[in-house]
């Protein structure tokens, strides 16, 4: 059961950080045979403790506080908001979960080198090769939802992803035998997991990894755990959409969300609702896109057909993680909308609400589990 409650008023911000800091110096490359080893936030500690007054640390509030982080991590802004007692207790939790970030991006990265997918993508393919704990569970995890979506979901996406990032800097559309190629690498079937020696192999030698659909959704989640183990309960990690949402905030029934979709506007206002633990993703094109050719094209690919997807459209789920919403949002995303709602009501406690542009006209679906706070203010296309 999802738990959705009335609406309740924006709390006012107490503090706002936001945290501008360099990625570090590239290693050397090297293939682990365990987790590569995190780049240090360095000093972030220091810094945030720069920007609060000597004052502020000694001073103990009398009630939580709300506190808001940000840092630039994963291609997108992770931002916390949490409730604490003193900005020495939040400061503190917020250093932890945006190290507990770095870390894994450290292993999830496509664009750095030195990745630890990236090491496993060149080197995987020449023996099964022993990888960190968190990359063999969301590969795991990746496997079982491309299952569950007959392939909509497909980590090894990587390929065709390529193509379409290179079709976005030159605006020109990739040709038709460019796209069969990297297609031809594609195909979560070609990799293998062995639980027992926890180690990878990939069957092609050719093939790119992505976690980009799960690897925000899970960084959040990891953040919010973080947090949880340094006493702050009460918090919300936004990885650009991908949100873990915490305990509601003192005396509130939960956080306030507002579900982002391509046809709002001033006479068509979004909705929102009050959630507390619980994952949330939104997928769509209407922030992340390629131009190419005078057409927009969303940032997410169909591994069926390598075409990436066109045409105004917006993906929610709601789910008990951010690492099941992220992946269910990317699925429905590609399905059509009575095949992806059957594979999303097949997840317990999962829920979606699909925005869909066809004829020129606004049309609307949902999950039966999905919040009526939601499903009252639209036409619904089912």
């Amino acid at each position: 059961m999802i738990p959705a409650l009335p609406a309740a008023p924006a709390v006012a911000l107490t503090t706002t950080v936001r945290i501008m800091l360099p990625a570090g110096k590239s290693r050397a490359f090297h293939c682990p045979a365990r987790r590569v080893p995190p780049r240090r936030i360095v000093s972030l500690a220091l810094l945030l403790g720069l920007l609060c007054t000597t004052a502020d640390f000694l001073a103990q509030e009398t009630a939580p506080q709300r506190y808001t982080f940000a840092l630039p991590r994963m291609g997108t802004l992770f931002q916390i908001e949490l409730y604490a007692g003193s900005k020495v207790e939040a400061t503190r939790a917020a250093t932890g979960a945006f190290e507990r970030i770095e870390e894994l991006e450290q292993v999830f990265s496509d664009y750095r080198e030195d990745s630890e997918l990236n090491c496993l993508a060149r080197e995987g393919s020449t023996a099964p090769r022993p990888v960190s704990a968190e990359l063999f569970y969301l590969l795991d995890k990746s496997l079982l939802f491309s299952r569950l979506s007959g392939g909509a979901f497909d980590v090894t996406i990587g390929p065709v992803i390529a193509v379409w990032r290179k079709a976005g800097r030159y605006g020109r559309r990739p040709g038709a035998a460019e796209l069969a190629k990297a297609r031809a690498a594609v195909g979560y079937q070609n990799i293998e997991l062995d639980p027992k020696t926890r180690t990878v192999f990939l069957k092609r030698s050719d093939m790119k990894l992505d976690m980009g659909a799960m690897a925000k959704g899970y960084a959040a989640d990891q953040a919010l755990e973080l947090l949880k183990s340094q006493g702050i309960r009460s918090a919300l990690v936004d990885a650009g959409r991908n949100l873990a949402v915490g305990a509601p905030p003192p005396g509130k029934p939960g956080w306030k969300i507002v579900i982002d979709s391509p046809d709002t506007s001033e006479a068509n206002p979004p909705c929102s609702l009050v959630l507390h633990d619980v994952g949330v993703a939104t997928s769509g094109n209407a922030r992340r896109f390629v131009q190419v050719e005078g057409q927009r094209y969303s940032h997410i690919v169909n591994p069926a057909d390598g075409a990436a997807l066109r045409g105004s459209a917006g993906t929610t789920v709601i789910a008990r993680d951010g690492t099941t919403a992220d992946a269910l949002a990317t699925a429905l995303a590609v399905l059509p909308v009575a095949g992806g709602l059957r594979v999303l009501e097949s997840v317990e406690g999962a829920a979606a609400y699909l925005v869909r542009q066809e004829g020129g006209e606004w049309r609307y679906y949902s999950s039966l589990r999905f919040p009526r706070a939601c499903r009252e203010l639209r036409k619904w296309g089912n």
